[in-house]
């Protein structure tokens, strides 16, 4: 009787193990193709705010612009805008509206020549840098470039 029980024991511990290795097989591959999007790199693209001679010698003009954005599995529309500055010679300066505090959208105040937080009282002034409030960091600043006449932001 002893003999049966190791062998059915044997066989149970055999059949387990089997199992489980199987199971780790499939289960590998759908743990990574699921969690793997959290580990790629942000793409980033270059996004068209249209004519840079329509922006010439603009001084903080908000301009909306649209773009396609992959998150994940989902490609979505995004929606954003931006401060732009004709800074001269072909140079442009950019700010994202996004204040670096709790993510509000940040405006201009042409008489304080200062960026304005509604919510915090967060103030920027016009290189993006932390005048007052909670901001840990300054606006982003964004690169930028021109070709064939348009003026093109990266986009992260």
């Amino acid at each position: 009787m002893a003999k049966k029980e190791s062998r059915r024991s044997f066989l149970e511990l055999a059949t387990a193990l089997i199992g489980g290795i199987l199971s780790l097989a499939a289960g590998i591959p759908l743990i990574g193709f699921a969690i793997s999007p959290a580990f790629k790199k942000p793409e980033s693209k270059w996004v068209d705010l249209g004519l840079a001679d329509r922006l010439k010698n603009s001084r903080f003009k908000k301009v909306d612009y649209t773009f396609m954005a992959k998150d994940g599995w989902v490609q979505a529309t995004k929606k954003r805008s931006v401060y732009v500055t004709d800074a001269g010679n072909g140079e442009w300066s950019v700010f994202s509206r996004t204040c670096s505090h709790l993510g509000c959208l940040v405006r201009w105040d042409a008489q304080e020549e200062s960026f304005l937080c509604p919510c915090h009282g967060a103030i920027f002034d016009k290189t993006g840098a932390v005048v007052a409030g909670p901001p840990p960091e300054p606006l982003q600043k964004l690169e930028t470039k021109v070709e064939a006449g348009i003026l093109y932001v990266k986009e992260t």
